[in-house]
């Protein structure tokens, strides 16, 4: 009788405990707090060095031991939850209100349709930087002082290394393509690093089944060039459960010719040291800061010179 009663009272005890008690992953769904609509590539960090993102629809498992998550795009407040519970399904996000400077979006029909490029995509390829999940690499694209009136974005450009070399003696066995998301930001005023702001809505997906062409990647409606200049940022993506260090396809094309860098890169999920705090894919680095390039083997493989990301726009006057 007493292992009967014993054996009901385990059954009990059992049915009070949460799934997630037994490292089960919880799935949740992120959504548009007005609409309500889901909201792909959500970045998603859940702490002890790992994160990821909300698929195309707006979900995302989250594993047993987050304690805790914050939730960031480009598009909303970011957000923390310090409690993962078990009833915890649905994760609303706040669209930002962004005030731009000196940037009007406009639906203008222009009447001159010749373009030209402007960035760094006709300088030399010598080096490539592979992507990683949640990586972000932007270049800075001054305004010139010689235009005679502004002109008006209409692509983004990229040169894209869809190959699985890495460096040269290493092939990634099975290759995970990224999802990419171009996007132009305004540099900040006291540090100059990209903001946290987009110019085109929250940018542009290319989804990793379709390739970058030569073309670029055309804006669905163009935009005057900001009297700030302007970054044009990509972003690697993939829901698929990798490690940090995983490297992507496709990778970056970099050029060691650019006499000024303005390349600045964002590790959402990597450490980075800044002091002697270490501080979670809150900061943007130059690529010339990069402590990759501070070795004395890298000084002598780059000769003294930065590595600088191959991006670029197609404007129109």
């Amino acid at each position: 009788m007493n292992k009967i009663k014993s054996y009901m009272l385990f059954l009990i005890l059992l049915t009070m405990l949460s799934p997630a008690t037994f490292g089960m992953a919880q799935t949740v769904i992120v959504k548009d707090s007005i609409t309500n609509e889901p909201i792909p590539f959500v970045s998603v960090y859940f702490g002890n060095e790992t994160g990821g993102y909300t698929d195309e629809k707006g979900m995302i498992a989250i594993p047993n031991e987050a304690a805790q998550i914050r939730l960031s795009h480009i598009c909303y407040e970011t957000k923390s939850i310090s409690k993962i519970t078990a009833d915890l399904q649905t994760i609303f996000l706040v669209p930002k209100s962004i005030n731009l400077d000196e940037v009007a979006i406009s639906a203008k029909a222009l009447k001159r349709t010749k373009t030209t490029e402007v960035g760094s995509m006709k300088a030399k390829t010598q080096t490539k930087h592979k992507g990683a999940n949640g990586f972000e690499m932007a270049l800075f694209i001054p305004y010139d002082s010689t235009w005679a009136e502004t002109p008006y974005i209409h692509s983004i450009l990229a040169s894209l290394d869809y190959s699985t070399h890495y460096l040269v003696f290493t092939e990634i066995i099975t290759p995970i393509y990224a999802t990419l998301r171009f996007d132009l930001r305004q540099p900040d005023a006291k540090t100059g690093a990209p903001k946290d702001e987009s110019l085109i809505g929250g940018g542009i997906i290319l989804p990793s089944s379709q390739k970058l062409g030569k073309s670029g990647i055309s804006l669905i409606c163009p935009i005057p060039f900001p009297q700030t200049g302007v970054f044009v940022v990509v972003e690697w993506i993939t829901t698929a459960q990798v490690s940090e260090s995983c490297n992507l396809v496709p990778s970056l094309n970099m050029t060691l010719d650019e006499k000024e860098n303005r390349t600045w890169n964002k590790k959402t999920f990597f450490a980075e040291q800044s002091g002697k705090a270490e501080r979670r894919g809150t900061d943007r680095m130059q690529e010339q800061n990069e402590p990759a390039y501070q070795n004395e083997e890298a000084q002598v493989f780059y000769k003294g010179r930065t590595p600088s990301a191959k991006l670029g726009l197609k404007i129109s006057k």
